[in-house]
């Protein structure tokens, strides 16, 4: 037996005492209320006969001249092809960006895009309640962290001058993923005419569902010229999996350079590339589906009548459940009576503020969503 062994033991069990301890399941069965899949385009069935079609063109007409299962190395070496740099440009277009560069995930895009900006002598300044992906790329930047409190553009504004002479990001979502609440884009673009930094926004849970033709929040907003970079990911609700880095041809360029997670990573095969591009031809005419989860996110609301309910406009919606255990044995009699939801507990998010996370789609029932909501209510 390794020596290293009892270590791993001792951390596993330390995690199960406290009731920290994650495993994997499967949730095919239960009624989905947990995945990020907001317009339902996972289990489409028109867009995945158009995927097979379209793949099977491209393989006619490649003859030969690109590995058709593997991209063989990365993108600098032997993995770069007509079909990705197609692909990019489109989503360029889509996006109303100078320039568009793939990546294998979003948490590779946010490392490879924070990990590699920020210098010894920037700042980079960081809201309170940024994904885990974001904050591993600002661990391993250069320069000097700077926390706001969440969604506070006015704390933002003072932190911000304190560093008047320094080179200033500031990094924000537009819909984070815990509470569902939408950052203050405007306000902080306001920011921009007085303190002189640049503006990084991860799009992961808007991308596909807000803006014209689901170009993300930023579009919505008619923002995008003040906006450095965004990070759009194809995991939610375009159905499948990689993220793009929006931004200028400069920046494209830099990111191929000097973003470690796109250097060393193998390109995404031509299989997932190829139903990336016809994903964005479908999701570009998804207007009913987006109508249509407006409406199911309205119908959630209008029957919740419980304080402890958060206030989030957006497909995620959360039901504050204080402390790990307590969190756990409401998910578990949800779980039980076949709906698919997740208890978020701590460390995840701060301890007081367990809760119930739930995630609507364009597929969700109403019938369904009075069931949950009586059950949860009823339970709490």
């Amino acid at each position: 037996m390794s020596k290293n062994l009892p270590f791993l033991v001792d951390q596993l069990e330390i995690r199960q005492k406290n009731g920290l301890l994650r495993s994997l399941q499967f949730v095919d069965q239960f009624i989905d209320f947990c995945s990020n899949d907001y317009l339902g385009l996972a289990r489409n069935q028109e867009l995945n006969a158009l995927i097979r079609q379209d793949f099977e063109r491209w393989l006619a007409e490649n003859k030969g001249l690109i590995p058709i299962n593997g991209a063989t190395g990365s993108r600098l070496i032997s993995g770069n092809n007509s079909l990705t740099e197609n692909f990019e440009m489109a989503c360029a277009l889509m996006h109303q960006a100078e320039s568009a560069l793939l990546f294998g995930s979003g948490f590779e895009a946010n490392l490879g895009l924070l990990s590699s900006l920020c210098q010894e002598d920037h700042v980079i300044f960081c809201d309170q309640l940024l994904h885990a992906s974001i904050i591993d790329g600002l661990r391993l930047s250069k320069g000097k962290k700077v926390i706001f409190k969440h969604n506070d553009w006015q704390n933002l504004d003072m932190e911000l001058a304190k560093y008047p002479n320094q080179i200033k990001w500031v990094v924000v979502e537009s819909v984070y993923s815990m509470d569902g609440d939408l950052a203050p884009l405007q306000k902080i673009v306001e920011l921009k005419q007085i303190h002189d930094f640049e503006l990084i926004v991860d799009e992961a849970h808007a991308g596909g569902v807000y803006g014209p033709h689901g170009a993300g929040l930023v579009a919505e907003l008619d923002l995008i010229d003040h906006v450095f970079a965004r990070v759009i990911t194809f995991g939610k609700a375009w159905g499948n999996a990689g993220a793009v880095v929006l931004g200028s041809q400069t920046l494209r360029q830099y990111l191929i350079n000097f973003a470690r997670s796109f250097i060393y990573s193998t390109a995404p095969s031509p299989a997932h590339v190829s139903a990336l591009l016809t994903t964005l031809h479908f999701i570009k005419g998804c207007d009913k589906l987006r109508e249509k989860l407006k409406e199911i996110i309205s119908f959630f609301q209008e029957h919740t009548q419980h304080a402890h309910w958060g206030k989030s406009q957006s497909a995620i919606q959360t039901l504050l459940v204080p402390g790990n255990q307590e969190v756990r044995r409401i998910a578990q009699i949800a779980q039980e009576k076949g709906f698919g939801l997740k208890p978020i507990v701590y460390p995840t998010v701060p301890k007081g503020e367990e809760r119930i996370r739930i995630t609507l789609n364009a597929l969700t029932k109403q019938q369904d969503i009075l069931d949950l909501i009586q059950l949860l209510e009823s339970n709490i």
